[in-house]
């Protein structure tokens, strides 16, 4: 566990009483003897959590509630934890971010222990980090839910995340003027009035492999529509949310999935005040493992996929959309020189294109995919270190449509396919994968995940900042996670 992980721990421990971070608190003896002992470095002691010892531990995790975790300390212990809570509730609390910036001059004192001596007080508690993480290490398992807020805007730490109660803000520093600021502000009870909104900043959603018109997805669709109304509020933006979805909408192509289709991008638009982009998956034409008939696909195709290049002037972007089940076997997916050949005509006729950031979005993956550390494999990914499904599954011109990215200077592919997420810089571009949004493939012993990427786009450097990896367990057993990839 990093130190990130650490204070997530404690702030979870101390200010979220939910049974879904309660049934996976005490995951392991190992994370807990960690964070007794950050909490001593901080001059935190609370005897209950002192005197846990190994054989304890182990009771504890037979706990199924919080009264069952309650009940196995004394009466002087949940006393102790119970006055501890209270007062720290009412106080306000500062998480002190640093950057990943060694050269920020800020972060030498942002990482010490004077800011917390000069910090904290009866009204005031501070806690911070002793050394800068590392960007390859931003992996958040059951974030606390404030915390999620400074993670929105990990491209602007250094900084505060400032909470008491259910308010929150987080405000970037970068002098020691703008702490003087926020202490003034917190001093007066105004700090909440900071409403900080960039002008250069916008949001993409990524689904993609809904699968909608199987049971068990339909399942899945209330669980995402769940978690995107907890993450969507927390982006704030001028411009308009954009969703973008690589394929396999529905489970097979027939007249009541489509308009499960139809139903749910109208709940996106409406409810969201989004807007929409998608391209074909295998399953939005094939029925029973076999390429639907012409004139059914026709149908599917037109009630499906309409432009093949979208702009958003707001953002200057081009939107490339492939379609890679027009021919060949339609696991493997094919895009064909053709298509290629029509896409260019369309570049052409944009005028200065050169000012547009160009993004590609299709259905099947370009490079072999890997899963997350923490997701199981499968028996024959272990055997075969995955490479009997990438041979089997990967497009079958790959090799020709990376040429032709490269060509056109495209740093930005979008895909599915692999129900994994993925994230990967190869060939001078980006390549995101999204796993399935309602559910399947991602799985850790009793639970399922579905998943979807956010990404955070600047207008003025017209490039991407992160992409944000969200993982949900659809049984609830477990906390959410998240993984960030910056750019």
């Amino acid at each position: 566990m990093n130190e990130y992980d650490l204070i997530n721990a404690y702030l979870n421990l101390i200010f979220d009483s939910s049974p879904t971070y309660f049934n996976r608190l005490l995951d392991g003896y190992r994370g807990l003897c960690q964070l007794r002992k950050w909490m001593q470095e901080r001059n935190i002691i609370l005897d209950a959590i002192e005197e846990i010892n190994f054989d304890m531990f182990i009771d504890f995790t037979k706990a199924r509630s919080i009264d069952q975790i309650t009940e196995r300390f004394t009466p002087e212990q949940y006393q102790q934890i119970k006055d501890y809570v209270l007062q720290q509730r009412d106080k306000y609390q500062i998480v002190v971010l640093a950057s990943f910036d060694y050269s920020e001059p800020i972060n030498a004192y942002l990482t010490s222990l004077q800011i917390v001596d000069d910090l904290s007080s009866e009204r005031v508690s501070v806690i911070n980090c002793h050394r800068l993480l590392n960007k390859d290490d931003l992996s958040f398992y059951g974030p606390f839910k404030h915390f999620v807020t400074a993670l929105y805007q990990i491209d602007r730490w250094p900084g505060f995340l400032i909470f008491k109660g259910d308010q929150c803000v987080f405000t970037p520093v970068y002098t020691t003027k703008d702490i003087e600021e926020i202490m003034f502000k917190i001093e007066h009870d105004t700090i909440f009035s900071i409403r900080y909104l960039s002008p250069y900043d916008s949001f993409f959603v990524q689904l993609s492999d809904l699968h909608l018109g199987s049971k068990k997805k339909n399942l899945g669709r209330i669980a995402l529509e769940k978690s995107l109304d907890e993450t969507i509020p927390m982006l704030k933006s001028y411009y308009q949310l954009k969703f973008l979805i690589t394929g396999d909408l529905m489970n097979s192509p027939n007249r009541k999935n489509m308009y499960e289709v139809d139903d749910f991008m109208k709940m996106l638009k409406n409810k969201y005040k989004s807007d929409v982009s998608f391209i074909l998956g295998n399953h939005d034409v094939i029925v029973h493992g076999l390429n639907i008939f012409k004139r059914q696909k026709s149908k599917v195709i037109a009630f499906l996929l309409s432009e093949k290049i979208k702009v958003f002037e707001d953002e200057k972007i081009i939107l490339i959309k492939i379609d890679s089940t027009g021919e060949g076997n339609l696991a493997r997916g094919k895009v064909g020189q053709k298509q290629l050949d029509a896409i260019d005509e369309e570049l052409a006729a944009i005028e200065d294109i050169n000012k547009y950031t160009l993004i590609a979005m299709l259905h099947h993956h370009l490079f072999p995919i890997t899963r997350d550390d923490f997701l199981k494999q499968r028996w024959r990914e272990k055997l075969f270190v995955g490479k009997i499904i990438d041979s089997t599954k990967a497009l079958v011109d790959s090799r020709e449509l990376v040429k032709w990215l490269r060509k056109h200077n495209i740093q930005y592919v979008l895909h599915g396919h692999k129900h994994l997420p993925f994230f990967t810089f190869q060939e001078g571009m980006y390549v995101i994968a999204a796993g399935s949004a309602c559910g399947s493939g991602a799985k850790e012993f009793k639970s399922r995940y579905l998943s979807y990427n956010i990404l955070k786009y600047d207008h003025r450097y017209k490039r991407f900042k992160y992409c944000f990896i969200i993982y949900d367990d659809i049984t609830l057993q477990d906390r959410q996670r998240i993984i960030i990839n910056l750019f």
